[in-house]
């Protein structure tokens, strides 16, 4: 019962920050390509969050109903501050079915869920943060010279030595760059973690 309250209580937090971020659109205006990169901050940070404070059952659940909600909000454009971007992405959807994938390749270990997943939120992220900034509708040098970099701290902070961080960094940016479509939410956590996996044989 008190971990179901408990999943319950990250469940509203979460939607708690998503509708602050689109009450913040709304009142300000702002272009939904910033707010999507905090939606998408915050996406990855409660995944990790409820990793390690729920059971793998409620964990699983809570995500394919954050899969289920976000279907439903780009059907019927629920969430502005997620879905209105001029680029076609369907990087929405592919976020929760990347944190599920990554689960399963990871079989619930830590050392190789977590960076996998820290790695797309944060990476992933500044990347898009530097495509919005240059003002660019596709992916740019700089934006994966940033997303290597950033992936590099990553790995070495969760535990990779600097030779597997750095092949590590390199696959995953390359694996980022040419994921169209928003695909880089699945693609890049679960090349993240079958990498991570290889190490263990």
């Amino acid at each position: 019962m008190e971990t179901t309250l408990l999943a319950i209580g990250l469940a509203v937090l979460y939607l708690a920050l998503v509708l602050a971020v689109e009450y913040v659109r709304r009142r300000f205006k702002l272009n939904a390509e910033i707010t999507r990169r905090f939606a998408h901050i915050s996406a990855g940070t409660c995944s990790v969050i409820y990793f390690q404070l729920l059971p793998s059952p409620h964990f699983l659940i809570l995500t394919a109903i954050s899969l289920i909600v976000v279907i439903f909000s780009q059907r019927f454009g629920w969430f502005t501050s997620i879905h209105e971007v001029k680029r076609r992405t369907y990087g929405e959807i592919f976020l929760p079915l990347g944190a599920l994938t990554t689960w399963g390749i990871s079989l619930g270990d830590p050392k190789i869920y977590i960076p996998s997943i820290l790695v797309l939120t944060f990476a992933d992220t500044a990347a898009g943060f530097v495509s919005n900034f240059y003002k660019e509708q596709r992916k740019m040098i700089r934006g994966s010279l940033v997303f290597f970099l950033i992936a590099l701290a990553i790995l070495l902070a969760t535990g990779s030595s600097l030779p597997e961080a750095l092949v590590f960094a390199l696959i995953l940016t390359a694996v980022e760059r040419f994921s169209p479509y928003g695909t880089d939410n699945l693609t890049v956590p679960a090349a993240a973690a079958l990498l991570l996996l290889f190490l263990k044989f």
